[in-house]
């Protein structure tokens, strides 16, 4: 696993370079107030895909990983939950687009119906792509699934170079994310044909009842976790003027890059917990656990105070604007939040593996809850420092909540 774990630090580190770069070039050659509304459009079309994956992404990660080497059973279990994929990923792209001027009214950014447009089909291909990786990781193919990973933000790259090189306005910026995830999509259909024998499919429908009956009771959770991942910018959005969201929002995307690093973890240890659950090997779980956790643990908590001691010098340096050092204090808040949680950050999808999405629904929500209150307490008063505390608090709230869950409903002490 130690192994598999490394060759997924290669995206990781293409997100920080990458990642990164597009926020900083869009600050500094667009604007604070583009970035914002860049962001805004990317979080909602990050939700969106939620809805368009349907869950079905968990469902055949965990149904590839019980059985792996049964290739009847693999052709049958992927084809069952691409077809509802598809179906559900086209109504969500249509309703996403239909609601863009309301969205835009939600936050008075007149620039959000245009960047809707612009990423609606990378929204579509987004929502199969998630299906797509779930069975690359059920197959641990985990290089595969690194290198594919790396390629997304390679091609975000690309999209950012078309649009320097044209000069893109500002408000067709979401373009990027359509440049990169059907590019990916074109990519991964080599991949599905190459590894899974489509024409060995029989009885895919009856698990494709099986995956929409899991991804109905899982996809609230997934949902309600990517709006929890950005509730915070929309919050800020409705609250704070353009300027200071660009400026949280910088701060936010790092953020959201350093809870990459637990991710990518998480993606190694979910088909194990999987497979290990399924045959009643629960002890092997909580040695996974204890194992991954000796490493991990202090590693996260160094990068963590690192970073927070050096962006307040950095970000301003790399962007050419000194407002955004404005952000230093929310990101070290934050950063604090992911150290405080970090031992149990990898193993947040450990009820949706054991097979109990209706409990990991009840968690998010119920972490999404206590995070979205100390948001709405904190941010009007304090800023965009308040909405970084209410970040973190839900972050911590949700290691707690999921210490005693993953001890109830499954019995593994994490």
């Amino acid at each position: 696993m130690r192994r598999d774990v490394v060759w997924n630090l290669v995206p990781v580190v293409l997100l920080a370079v990458v990642g990164l770069t597009l926020n900083f070039v869009i600050a500094g050659h667009w604007g604070a107030e583009a970035l914002g509304v860049f962001n805004l459009v990317t979080t909602a079309m990050f939700s969106a895909a939620v809805l368009g994956a349907g869950g079905l992404q968990f469902a055949v990660l965990k149904s590839v990983a019980e059985d792996p080497d049964d290739r009847d059973r693999v052709a049958a279990v992927v084809v069952g939950a691409l077809i509802p994929t598809v179906v559900l990923a086209a109504l969500t792209t249509v309703l996403f687009v239909a609601i863009r001027g309301p969205l835009a009214d939600l936050v008075d950014k007149p620039a959000v119906p245009a960047g809707v447009l612009w990423v609606a089909p990378g929204l579509f291909a987004f929502a199969i792509n998630k299906t797509l990786l779930g069975v690359v990781n059920g197959l641990r193919r985990m290089r595969a699934f690194a290198i594919y990973t790396s390629l997304r933000y390679l091609l975000i790259a690309v999209g950012l170079a078309v649009a320097i090189a044209t000069d893109l306005p500002a408000e067709r910026l979401p373009v990027i994310w359509t440049i990169s995830e059907c590019g990916l999509l074109l990519v991964l259909v080599f991949e599905l044909l190459a590894t899974v024998s489509l024409r060995r499919s029989r009885g895919w429908i009856a698990w494709a009842r099986t995956h929409l009956d899991y991804g109905a009771r899982s996809v609230l959770s997934t949902l309600v976790w990517e709006i929890n991942s950005k509730v915070d910018i929309w919050v800020v959005g409705i609250v704070m003027p353009a300027h200071e969201l660009g400026i949280y929002s910088l701060a936010s995307v790092v953020y959201e890059g350093a809870l990459q690093l637990p991710v990518v973890v998480q993606n190694n240890v979910n088909p194990l917990i999987a497979k290990h659950v399924a045959a009643g090997e629960l002890v092997e779980v909580e040695g996974i656990v204890r194992r991954s956790r000796r490493w991990f643990v202090p590693a996260m908590i160094a990068a963590c105070a690192i970073g927070a001691v050096l962006y307040p010098f950095v970000i301003p340096w790399l962007t050419g604007k000194p407002e955004f050092g404005d952000g230093a204090l929310a990101f070290a808040i934050l950063m604090g939040g992911i150290a405080l949680s970090a031992a149990y950050l990898p193993f947040n999808q450990a009820l949706l593996m054991a097979g109990k999405p209706g409990w990991h629904s009840f968690y998010i929500v119920a972490m999404v809850a206590i995070a979205v209150s100390a948001l709405a307490i904190l941010t009007p008063r304090y800023g965009i420092d308040g909405a970084a505390v209410g970040t973190a608090i839900g972050l911590v709230g949700s290691a707690v909540l999921l210490r005693i869950m993953v001890r109830a409903r499954v019995g593994i002490r994490i």
